[in-house]
């Protein structure tokens, strides 16, 4: 599974524009007055003007090279904060072989870089930049009711990763084993790693593999149709 394009929504378009831009150094590929568009690797990420104030929370993770976490962090720090948790600002997931930090953009929405080190492909530069940015990792949907979700994404064939049922209090990988993108289905209220923020249902529209896109909408409704792109 690819998350091949995601639009994100936020009422700071032109600081998180600043922010994906000057602080990270990301180009614009495509804009206009209400949205623009990056490139993460072989992915794109797109910043929509909200038409509510409502409060919205994203937690996204971009890929890396297996072999650059160490100079992916160097680099990353010199340009934001890291987020920390009891003194650490990097973790290991033994069970997936990765190393991960995290930060926030200037909504403040969780963003981790991961490195699979038995999945993702190796880089042989010798500067770490953005041209290692691989695609979307992992992309959060948050729910009212996950379970509802779950069945709409079991119809286009989307199922929690280790085949087990959905966990409606908890957060559930989608995604087929050892692939190297997961929709990252949670409730609401979840504390996100290495962050006090909550999980929020939040207006969001994904395109999965180029096929189909999966809406949830400013009224929490959810709509999944075909690409028409």
């Amino acid at each position: 599974m690819k998350i091949t394009e995601t639009r994100l929504y936020t009422n700071r378009l032109n600081e998180m524009k600043r922010f994906y831009t000057e602080r990270l150094g990301l180009s614009v590929i495509e804009e206009d007055s209400t949205s623009f568009r990056i490139n993460l690797g072989e992915d794109a990420l797109v910043f929509q003007e909200a038409t509510t104030n409502q409060e919205r929370q994203y937690h996204f993770a971009i890929n890396i090279p297996a072999n650059r976490f160490k100079e992916a962090k160097e680099w990353i720090k010199s340009r934001v904060s890291l987020l920390s948790e009891d003194g650490e600002d990097e973790i290991y997931f033994e069970g997936i072989d990765a190393s991960s930090l995290y930060f926030y953009d200037a909504d403040e929405n969780v963003v981790e870089l991961i490195a699979r080190h038995s999945i993702n492909v190796v880089s042989d530069t010798d500067v770490f930049s953005t041209d290692d940015f691989l695609g979307i990792g992992e992309m959060s949907l948050t729910a009212i009711n996950p379970l509802h979700v779950a069945q709409e994404l079991a119809n286009i064939e989307i199922h929690r990763r280790d085949g087990n049922p959905i966990d409606e209090r908890h957060l559930n990988f989608l995604g087929a084993p050892n692939s190297d993108a997961y929709i990252l289905l949670v409730p609401e209220g979840r504390v996100w790693l290495f962050s006090p923020k909550l999980s929020i249902q939040s207006p969001i529209q994904m395109t999965i593999n180029r096929q189909y896109v999966i809406e949830i909408d400013e009224n929490h409704e959810l709509n999944i149709h075909m690409n028409k792109k």
